[in-house]
């Protein structure tokens, strides 16, 4: 049987179920090209994951969902985990006090050497794409700061409501999977779905700002899906296919 040329991938998190959207999208259009991996709370799904990223084809596409930082990609959280858990608590039910916030980071970002990744988590552009680079992944798209909740727009200084919030979710996923899924049909390259990411972007900042007027956020609205599409970046062979 061929090998699926498209490796999503999902670290459990329930903060991140909203991103299922995107997965079910893609998979609905190129069922028989995805294999979908949704990385369970514990450390052997973490180890497979890993193996399964490594025998991926270099002729495929790896997409990762999830969250991460400037210098690493986090893995599964549990839905019980609690900064003020106890010790004892977390060593007797270890599965639902899981959080692996140390997924991929330069210690093993060798994995994607040769590889091609689109990956959709904060700040993905910056560290984490640089030792992508140095350990040579083939192509990296990443992005800057998405927040998608409360707390962390509250982290960034900014309050906002529970419609932003829900609203910023829609319009990153609608963009995104829109994005991937027209340059998977038409096996765009790099820098043609970053250019297609821009390009979408566009379209639903003019929609946010002339038919949402109701929404007295929609400035800041605007404003974060700007920063989306400024932000993303390629790092690598810019004019490789996605699928090829």
């Amino acid at each position: 049987m061929p090998e699926k040329k498209i490796l999503i991938i999902h670290p459990y998190d329930r903060t991140t179920s909203f991103l299922d959207r995107i997965k079910n999208h893609l998979q609905s259009k190129f069922k028989s090209e995805v294999h979908y991996f949704s990385v369970k709370p514990n450390d052997e799904s973490h180890k497979q994951c890993l193996e399964r990223i490594r025998v991926h084809p270099s002729n495929g596409l790896i997409i990762f969902l999830g969250h991460g930082r400037s210098d690493k990609l986090y893995g599964s959280k549990a839905d019980e985990y609690s900064l003020f858990a106890s010790e004892d608590a977390a060593i007797e039910f270890p599965q639902k006090y899981y959080y692996n916030d140390n997924f991929i980071n330069e210690s093993n970002i060798n994995v994607f050497n040769r590889k091609k990744v689109f990956c959709l988590a904060c700040n993905s552009g910056e560290k984490v794409a640089q030792f992508a680079f140095e350990y040579g992944v083939s192509s990296f798209l990443g992005f800057g700061d998405i927040p998608t909740s409360e707390g962390e727009f509250k982290e960034r200084g900014v309050s906002v409501s529970g419609e932003v919030v829900k609203m910023m979710k829609t319009e990153l996923t609608y963009i995104i999977k829109t994005a991937l899924a027209y340059s998977i049909s038409k096996n765009s390259n790099f820098e043609d779905m970053l250019n297609i990411i821009r390009f979408i972007a566009n379209q639903r900042i003019a929609d946010v700002l002339v038919n949402q007027k109701h929404l007295k956020e929609r400035n800041l609205l605007a404003d974060y899906l700007y920063y989306l599409k400024k932000d993303a970046m390629v790092v690598g062979e810019r004019n490789l296919n996605l699928i090829s």
